[in-house]
């Protein structure tokens, strides 16, 4: 009944949805060859996107939405924002937009939120349309479907939660490391974008897997680790001066062993492990919804083996190390409630997953069959986001 009034519900408000997928999963199915996108086209789309994720914004709020009014109310006006050293400058952005918008307009603390979410996503669009042909250069229009069709785009319809503006770092992180492996930028530019989305939120931090691999990979170039330890000297710098510029400014380090991350390193109540069966096959369900994609997870694995390129090992990888929260960190809210945990690891695993699809799809009947993938999860996500859109209402 829930997925019936999902999908009635997606059919009357997100009908500009539905045009774009149809759209998207029309020109995947011609397959034309689709050149690189520009900035000023890349604008343009991320231009189109705002007021789509805007007008469709969420208005469901699990328990930490519900308690950011408080907080903010509270801490703001003592130490100019609400701060924790595990979403540290989630915290501080959203705080300090929500001051200035609540003393200029009258903004509450949700609504501000909202905007940078949905502000986040038109940055999300832009980054994405921009690396889409370094990441699929082979039907890229194949490649875009697939990845917007997961429900973690929610993220970016107004989501009021601490993950919007990490999620796009770690896509410029992912897109500044392919472009090392490819040669374009020095590898001091990929560890530092990756220090900026962990300041951000320390989810990041499970990225570095991935960070060793690069470092690996400029030693095997240059026959030594000295590009590989300033980048980490400079990554760690960057990340030691933000944390000791707050202890300065309302956030103490002695609070950082209250948190998540310092409850982690004492290996206190945090980790899934001995939870009972139901739990992870909660974890499965939201894995599916946020990754429509990862049914076909073993037939990408199969082709990765026969493509050994730098890239490609680098996004699994990524993709492997941000699956491992969802099952090793156990869910404060509610496997549910706390999906958007677990987004940044369903987008990389989508962007693995709809790369390797999008460059074996060559026949017209395999391209149909990943199409139809596409276009089912696609409808399954928005028909959600347009649920929670109509909530309350």
């Amino acid at each position: 009944m829930a997925v019936v009034m999902a999908v009635v519900i997606a059919s009357r408000s997100a009908l500009p949805i539905a045009v774009v997928i149809a759209a998207a999963v029309g020109l995947a199915v011609l397959n034309p060859r689709l050149p690189e996108i520009r900035p000023a086209a890349a604008v343009v789309c991320a231009a189109a996107a705002a007021p789509v994720f805007f007008l469709l914004r969420t208005n469901w709020l699990n328990g930490d939405g519900n308690a950011l009014t408080p907080k903010f109310e509270r801490d703001v006006p003592l130490v100019g924002a609400h701060l924790s050293h595990d979403e540290l400058l989630e915290f501080y952005v959203h705080s300090r937009f929500w001051d200035y918008t609540h003393r200029w307009w009258g903004w509450s603390v949700v609504f501000s939120y909202s905007v940078l979410s949905c502000a986040a996503g038109c940055a999300f669009v832009y980054v994405l349309c921009r690396a889409a042909r370094r990441l699929a250069p082979e039907r890229t229009w194949l490649f875009l479907a697939g990845v917007v069709s997961g429900a973690y785009m929610q993220l970016f319809f107004g989501d009021v939660e601490n993950y919007t503006i990490t999620a796009v770092l770690i896509l410029i992180y992912v897109v500044a490391a392919c472009r090392f492996l490819d040669g374009e930028l020095p590898l001091r530019v990929p560890a530092i974008a990756l220090a900026v989305a962990a300041c951000f939120h320390l989810e990041a931090g499970w990225l570095l897997p991935s960070a060793v691999y690069l470092a690996a990979v400029s030693r095997s170039r240059t026959g030594s680790m000295r590009d590989a330890w300033q980048s980490a000297a400079g990554a760690a710098a960057l990340i030691a001066v933000v944390f000791v510029y707050f202890h300065f400014n309302g956030l103490p380090l002695g609070r950082f062993f209250s948190s998540y991350a310092g409850q982690a390193l004492r290996f206190k109540d945090v980790f899934s492990f001995g939870m009972p069966r139901s739990y992870f096959g909660d974890e499965l369900t939201v894995l599916l919804r946020l990754c429509p994609a990862i049914a076909i997870l073993l037939p990408a694995c199969a082709a990765l083996r026969h493509d050994a390129s730098e890239p490609s090992r680098f996004l699994a990888i990524a993709a492997v190390s941000m699956l491992l929260i969802q099952g090793v960190w156990k869910s404060q809210l509610g496997v549910f409630d706390d999906w958007n945990l677990y987004s940044a690891g369903a987008l990389l695993s989508a962007i693995v997953i709809w790369r390797y699809v999008s460059a074996d799809a060559a026949a017209l009947l395999p391209r149909i069959a990943a199409t139809v993938l596409a276009g089912a999860g696609a409808w399954q996500s928005y028909a959600w986001i347009a649920a929670n859109h109509s909530y309350g209402r």
